[in-house]
């Protein structure tokens, strides 16, 4: 997926510095806030734990890239069996659907964020 004029606003981001990385790290956090609503919409529920412990992490940096995670937490070890299957269950990707239909959404939201912080 190609994002025009993105380069232009993170280039446009790295000039500001500190004003910049508050801009940049609400943007992120905002947008990963989009695609936890969608998954945990695509989540079953059954006794709703699942659902309860979707979250998007803090901001994290590798390699350079900041990033959020987004996904349901270490205590619900089974998710992993419901997104993708086992032996005697068919697979239900909640969280595949849920980043499906949210990536867009997503990258808007940090475009629309970066865009106001900026004054643009």
């Amino acid at each position: 997926m190609e994002l025009v004029g993105m380069q232009e606003l993170l280039d446009e981001v790295q000039k500001l510095g500190d004003k910049a990385k508050r801009i940049e790290n609400s943007a992120l956090r905002k947008a990963g806030n989009v695609v936890e609503e969608a998954i945990k919409s695509e989540a079953p529920t059954r006794t709703g734990t699942l659902k309860r412990s979707i979250s998007t992490s803090g901001i994290r940096t590798k390699d350079g890239a900041k990033h959020v995670l987004v996904g349901p937490g270490n205590k619900v070890f089974y998710s992993k069996f419901i997104e993708y299957g086992t032996v005697k269950m068919k697979a239900n990707p909640f969280m595949g659907r849920g980043y499906e239909k949210s990536k867009r959404d997503a990258v808007n939201t940090i475009k629309y964020e970066l865009k106001r912080g900026l004054g643009i």
